[in-house]
């Protein structure tokens, strides 16, 4: 959980030479396209959010320059002091300040006027978050605009991805939803933990359920993460972490019932549960640490604990790497489009993900972001281990997010595609960074 923006709290908005600005449709667009309009005649400067481009500059040159059809958005007098960033899903259920100009890469662009300001950091809302602009940035990128190409699959790695099976993952989905997850609540979240924890050891793996404390409004919380242990066989002491929370809400934070959370978290809990199953199968070199973590919702505290539990025990230094799965199975349609995001020192290892998306799921678009923010993935980033997040694209046109009608049936007709494609992408990367691929005589990286 990254902090708020407070320099721009309360301040207000600098005069400055104003600019007019086209909100520009960029996602058939290739990528010497994309450079002609971020650098064409009268274009001042730019932001590109994914599959949206926003140019801005003199109107005349710029009208010339965008072709009208791709043109989504248009906005007079504008300069970059008046912009801000908030993050998709926070605050769902409240209004927001300024006017919503594009959507991009988890992140929202928002033209703040006159008198109007960037919100304080609020405590209720632990994944609030906003972000001054700067011109000429890039906050999320199709990686298809630089990788037109894909790799041929990999022979040892294709046998994994096609054991991924969508209605095994879609019936843990339904079940999971079947409790009220809170982490305020007690018996079900319990029985769901357990649920997890009888999986894991089906698998044959070394289940632990440590507990962590965070506070809640009547007083201290305990609750606790389940870990399902793989200890390589060859490499023990390199730890991969596979992560989603299992808890969920819906529009009352504190609320212990009607908590159902199909898509937030099921799909993600559901989806760490599939992965071990193909991976086990496949003896990692590696040791598989396989994590779904409570107080996620509440501020990430699972997963904080598990980061301050891996320093205390001097066991940070063996993590190699980490993914995690939030929100994996809604599209509004049938065109599959996921986020993939980091922080910029682990660019490289994104981008494995948006590779192997290329080449095992074709049908998936993936958008990459070093702008990360708001989930599991958090503390470990910021414990500078290599780690991303997987999540749909869609979430925060989901309109059953953080509701109690989160339910299995309201995740839609493309669940089972929309999970299985991210499913496949990432078990195409864990294939080779657990050694899980029977590539028994090569060398492992």
């Amino acid at each position: 959980m990254l902090p708020a923006v407070a320099l721009l709290s309360g301040l207000a908005l600098p005069a400055a030479a104003t600019d007019h600005a086209f909100v520009v449709d960029i996602a058939k667009a290739d990528a010497a396209r994309v450079e002609a309009l971020k650098h064409g005649a009268g274009v001042h400067w730019w932001l590109e959010l994914g599959d949206r481009l926003v140019v801005a500059g003199a109107r005349e040159p710029l009208a010339r320059l965008v072709d009208e059809h791709d043109r989504l958005g248009e906005v007079a007098d504008v300069t970059p002091e008046q912009l801000a960033l908030r993050a998709r899903g926070c605050k769902e259920h409240g209004e927001a300040p300024g006017r919503l100009l594009a959507r991009g890469g988890r992140w929202e662009l928002r033209r703040l006027a006159a008198g109007e300001f960037l919100p304080k950091s609020d405590e209720d809302e632990p994944h609030a978050q906003w972000r001054a602009v700067q011109p000429n940035q890039v906050i999320a990128r199709q990686y298809r605009l630089d990788h037109a190409v894909a790799a041929a699959p990999d022979p040892l790695v294709q046998p994994l991805v096609d054991a991924t099976d969508a209605d095994r993952w879609f019936a843990d989905v339904t079940t999971l939803a079947g409790w009220d997850r809170s982490s305020y609540g007690t018996t079900s979240l319990t029985q769901a933990r357990d649920w997890i924890g009888d999986r894991f050891a089906a698998l044959g793996l070394t289940v632990t359920k440590p507990a962590f404390t965070f506070s809640g409004s009547g007083g201290t919380v305990t609750r606790s993460n389940v870990i399902g242990t793989w200890t390589g066989t060859t490499l023990p002491n390199e730890w991969i972490v596979v992560g989603g929370h299992y808890d969920s809400r819906n529009t009352n934070l504190s609320g212990t019932t009607n908590a159902p959370g199909a898509e937030d978290n099921a799909t993600g809990c559901a989806g760490v549960v599939e992965l071990a199953r193909i991976l086990v199968a496949n003896r990692p070199q590696r040791s598989v640490l396989f994590m779904c973590y409570a107080g996620e919702e509440q501020g990430l505290y699972g997963s904080k604990a598990h980061v301050a539990q891996l320093q205390q025990a001097g066991d940070l230094a063996k993590i190699r790497s980490v993914v995690i799965m939030d929100m994996i199975g809604y599209s509004a349609d049938t065109t599959l489009n996921a986020d993939y995001e980091t922080y910029p020192a682990f660019a490289a290892y994104m981008n494995t993900f948006a590779a192997a998306a290329a080449t095992y799921v074709p049908a998936l678009q993936v958008t990459t972001s070093t702008n990360a923010w708001g989930s599991d993935h958090v503390p470990y980033l910021d414990a500078a281990k290599p780690t991303v997040l997987a999540i749909e694209s869609d979430y925060d046109v989901y309109p059953h997010y953080h509701r109690s009608t989160d339910l299995p049936a309201n995740i839609g007709p493309n669940a089972r595609a929309m999970g299985a494609a991210i499913l496949k992408t990432n078990v195409a990367v864990l294939a080779n960074e657990a050694g899980a691929s029977d590539r028994i005589f090569a060398d492992l990286r």
